[in-house]
């Protein structure tokens, strides 16, 4: 049963054209159950009815022409309760609808499986026969299993059909949904970096230019052929001669009479070179699959092997012909900032990622770097998007696929209105950050995310209040010398003379992994990371504290914060490795240095509880909203599918902070919110009523937030506050701060 289960879904998947995939499954199904009519219903939210898409039983003229509304029928009743329904006499059902057109009167049992893709109904399934019974446990569980496999593979079947040169016309933009990651609208190519080398990335397209892709194949095969003959000679001295022909036999399978002709044949008939070598592998990887013999079914591993050598080398050849964009929107599996250093900057103007969350790595990157993302995006294979026109509306999360010239020139407009919004903010930019009633917030940037150090007008930012050291670590391919780190600090420190420049330990693992320094978990956001990692490796630490302080002889504005401090211990520990380095460095200049600020980051929730002995270690601490929020509400943010429930004006975490909040002010330490809620206009009016006065931000934010502080009052602030914190849902927090900024005529001019 498993294997008709995955062979059923992988049919779906693999067929292009919805109408065919659908007509496929329901053949499949009914041999696969033994039943004599299976059919498919899919939603269609527009007209609030379930159409007749597919049928193996009902009669074919019905196809495409009988729908059954929401509230009607065994269907909508299916529909209705999100759960299957299995009947003797479906027709003796009070919710039995007669339909003449479907000629369903010889049918008696009917078992109806819903198909729900993230607690959406997406349609039903329907399996039927003539003879009154009640469909086995068995046979009920297959088609609620099969239901739920196939549910996200025909969530984006249509767009995955649009998407697809060649499989049908394109009569109307495509539109993909995801999760708004960054602020922002732009419009260019998509550009695909580190496409994957398996078969299940890549999606059937057709090709106009068989010539071409004939050219690409041959040229994948010969790199292939050489490269087995360079591995047969190395382990020619290491393995008996009968163990070596495997390599002939991959040879021999490359050749134009074995896989080869059949690969020269599906070109021919229109596919591209990806699609003709994925349709033939996975044809005779099936047939050894079906294959009693074990010796023979285990050559089916062999046949995808050498497919997906050959298809790394033809993806390989795409992407070096595939010239840059003028405008690149990077589209990856999941965005690291390795491949942001690939793209010059004034050539990006938007961020795709697969997978990833609101406020996984890759996002924070985007909204550092200003550009407009999107994340968890499904519906399209990776390879899928090379070249597509997009434009991406990072307010909404929505991606549209080859515009029309009409919504071109709409999203041209709204492009425009940020630009004239940005030209606002910016008026005020060399301003104090004062309220209405006289208060002064110290507003500082996040830097580190970017190929080059983020060096904006001195005058107008308070310094930086979140240095990520972990850039020159990430896009390397061994740790930095400390010489190399002393460089990239210095560069910091200086720009901001007289100025604080929080400079934060090395914060790797979770979702920031190193290439050279592998870390795998079960749980990396609960695992060995930040400052767990580098007391582990004292030889780490020790060199980064050391460049830290060599590079601020000169200016003398360098403070440290340590990440992920989930204990007392981690800090006396932390510092006591800092008076040695400043020992080791005070000795090695001949000087006596003082040592610099040393402050926490707050963001694991236990510390929360130790802040009055924390406050007798430290010099200051800082707030990371990102993990705080997702350690509280046991969300790992890079997760998709628990995306919504992540959110920091959840108002567990909205108490949490103004609890800290007065705490803090009460212990009289020094704190600043360096997380992402201190960029958002809702989250820092929140909370500078909570008490907090210092704010770290991305720079592209600093200009709005500045210009939004110098327009409200904190007693104003403070009544909103009281209505978010006895709130019920992160919903009605947001009415509730947009409702505060409508009745101060702000709202429009804060499109985020």
């Amino acid at each position: 049963m498993l294997s008709q289960l995955r062979r059923i879904v992988q049919d779906v998947a693999q067929e292009p054209v919805l109408s065919q995939a659908l007509s496929g499954l329901v053949t499949n199904i009914k041999l696969a159950l033994n039943t004599e009519c299976c059919s498919v219903y899919l939603a269609d939210y527009d007209q609030h009815h379930f159409m007749l898409m597919a049928t193996d039983g009902l009669n074919p003229e019905a196809v495409g022409k009988i729908a059954i509304g929401f509230s009607e029928g065994l269907i909508g009743w299916v529909g209705q309760r999100e759960e299957p329904i299995n009947l003797a006499a479906a027709h003796q059902h009070p919710r039995f609808k007669v339909t003449p057109e479907v000629s369903e009167d010889r049918f008696s049992a009917f078992l109806g499986c819903p198909i729900i893709h993230h607690r959406k109904v997406l349609g039903v399934l329907t399996i039927q026969q003539g003879t009154e019974r009640v469909f086995s446990e068995d046979e009920e569980s297959f088609l609620v299993t099969l239901g739920a496999q196939l549910a996200s593979v025909l969530a984006n079947a249509e767009l995955r059909e649009a998407a697809s040169p060649g499989t049908g016309s394109k009569s109307r933009s495509s539109q993909l949904n995801g999760l708004p990651g960054a602020p922002g609208i732009a419009i260019g190519e998509a550009y695909v970096l580190q496409p994957a080398s398996d078969f299940n990335a890549v999606s059937l397209q057709r090709s106009e230019e068989p010539d071409k892709e004939l050219s690409r194949f041959y040229r994948a095969v010969r790199i292939t052929k050489a490269e087995f003959k360079r591995l047969s000679e190395r382990m020619a001295e290491h393995l008996p001669v009968d163990a070596l022909a495997i390599f002939d036999v991959y040879q021999q399978l490359l050749d134009a009479a074995s896989l080869g002709q059949e690969i020269e044949q599906q070109i021919a008939d229109g596919w591209c070179a990806k699609s003709a070598l994925k349709r033939v592998v996975e044809k005779f990887a099936r047939q050894f699959e079906d294959m009693e013999d074990a010796y023979f079914k285990e050559r089916a591993t062999d046949i995808r092997d050498l497919g997906e050598r050959v298809l790394i080398h033809l993806l390989d050849t795409e992407q070096r012909h595939h010239k840059l964009p003028d405008k690149v929107v990077l589209v990856a599996e999941n965005v690291t900032a390795s491949m942001l250093a690939e793209v010059p900057r004034q050539q990006l103007v938007a961020i795709v990622s697969l997978r990833g969350s609101v406020n996984s790595h890759a996002a924070i990157m985007a909204r550092a770097l200003g550009v407009p993302a999107v994340m968890g995006v499904e519906g399209l294979s990776l390879m899928q998007w090379q070249g597509q026109r997009v434009i991406v509306d990072g307010y909404q999360g929505h991606i549209l696929l080859d515009p029309a010239e009409a919504i071109y020139a709409e999203y041209q407009q709204l492009i425009s209105e940020d630009a004239e919004l940005s030209a606002h903010y910016q008026a005020e930019v060399t301003l104090p950050a004062e309220s209405v009633c006289g208060h002064r917030f110290a507003l500082m940037i996040n830097a580190g995310l970017a190929v080059d150090p983020e060096q904006i007008n001195n005058e107008i930012c308070d310094g930086v209040g979140l240095y990520r050291t972990e850039f020159p670590f990430i896009i390397r391919n061994q740790f930095p010398t400390e010489q190399e780190q002393v460089i990239l600090y210095r560069d910091m420190l200086s720009a901001y003379p007289g100025k604080p420049v929080i400079m934060r330990t090395l914060d790797v693992g979770g979702d920031k992994p190193l290439p050279y320094f592998a870390i795998n978990e079960e749980n990396p956001f609960l695992g060995w990371r930040g400052i767990r990692l580098t007391l582990d490796h004292p030889e780490i630490f020790l060199v980064q504290i050391r460049a830290m302080l060599k590079a601020d002889i000169s200016s003398n504005n360098l403070h440290i914060l340590l990440p992920m401090i989930s204990e007392l211990s981690e800090v006396d520990e932390s510092l006591r490795l800092i008076k040695q380095a400043c020992f080791e460095v005070g000795d090695e200049l001949g000087l006596e240095l003082v040592r610099p600020k040393v402050g926490v980051m707050v963001e694991v929730p236990s510390i929360m509880y130790q802040l009055n002995e924390l406050a007798s270690k430290i010099d200051f601490c800082s707030i990371g909203t990102n993990d705080l929020t997702q350690y509280l509400l046991a969300v790992d943010r890079n997760n998709a599918r628990v995306a919504s429930l992540y959110d920091a004006m959840h108002p567990a975490v909205l108490r949490a902070l103004n609890q800290m909040g007065q705490q803090l002010q009460a212990l009289q330490l020094p704190t600043s919110v360096c997380g992402e809620l201190a960029g958002e206009p809702a989250g820092v009016l929140l909370l500078a009523a909570m008490g907090y006065d210092s704010f770290s931000m991305n720079s592209s934010q600093l200009a709005k937030i500045k210009w939004l502080l110098r327009r409200v009052s904190l007693q104003e602030l403070q009544l909103v506050l009281n209505d978010a914190l006895n709130s019920e849902s992160p919903k009605i927090v947001r009415r509730k701060v947009h409702g505060f900024l409508e009745q101060k005529n702000l709202a429009s001019q804060l499109r985020s």
